[in-house]
C-alpha cells in the first residue's frame, strides 16, 4: 500500500492472510516473567503437570503477536484514529513451542459514524488456526478518517 488509506477504500470482504512463526520456549517464559507470569508459561516441568502437559505461550502474547503483521501492513498505512476496544477475544487452543500460526483479519462490518462526518467504524475479525485448528478469534472496531470529512 503505497499511499494512505480512508474509510472508503475499505470494501466489506477485504481480507488480509498472513502467519506467525512459531517461538521458542525462551521467547514463551521471558514474555511470561514481564506480562503473564503464570506456571505454564513460565517453567517446563510446572507446565507439564497441567493439562498443557507442557509449556504453552499466554494468551495475550498470542494475541499480540497475530495483531502486529495486521498493524504493520495494514493500519500503519491507514488513517485509523483508535480503537473502541475488542468485542471479543477467545483462546480456542494453546500455542506450543515452534507451531506456526496462519491467521486472517476480514473486514466484517462498515458504518459512518452518526455525529462525527469526519470518521466510521470499521469492523474486523481475526480468525487464527494452527494445522487447521483454530486457535485464536479476535473481534473488533477501528475508528478511520473518512475523505469526505476532510472537505467538510
Amino acid at each position: 500500500m503505497n499511499s494512505k488509506m480512508y474509510f472508503e477504500d475499505f470494501l466489506e470482504g477485504f481480507r488480509f492472510d498472513f502467519s506467525v512463526p512459531g517461538l521458542t520456549v525462551d521467547e514463551i517464559t521471558n514474555f511470561a516473567a514481564l506480562y503473564d507470569p503464570q506456571r505454564f508459561h513460565l517453567d517446563e516441568n510446572e507446565a507439564a503437570k497441567t493439562h498443557f502437559g507442557g509449556i504453552v505461550a499466554s494468551g495475550f502474547q498470542t494475541q499480540l503477536l497475530c495483531f502486529r503483521p495486521f498493524c504493520e501492513e495494514v493500519l500503519q498505512n491507514t488513517q485509523a484514529v483508535g480503537a473502541p476496544g475488542i468485542d471479543s477475544l477467545k483462546w480456542l487452543r494453546p500455542w506450543y513451542p515452534d507451531e506456526k500460526i496462519e491467521a486472517k483479519v476480514t473486514l466484517v462490518s462498515k458504518r459512518l459514524s452518526s455525529n462525527r462526518h469526519d470518521r466510521g467504524y470499521l469492523g474486523f475479525e481475526m480468525r487464527a488456526s494452527i494445522e487447521g485448528t483454530p486457535m485464536l478469534s479476535m473481534d473488533w472496531v477501528v475508528i478511520m478518517l473518512t475523505r469526505a470529512g476532510l472537505n467538510s
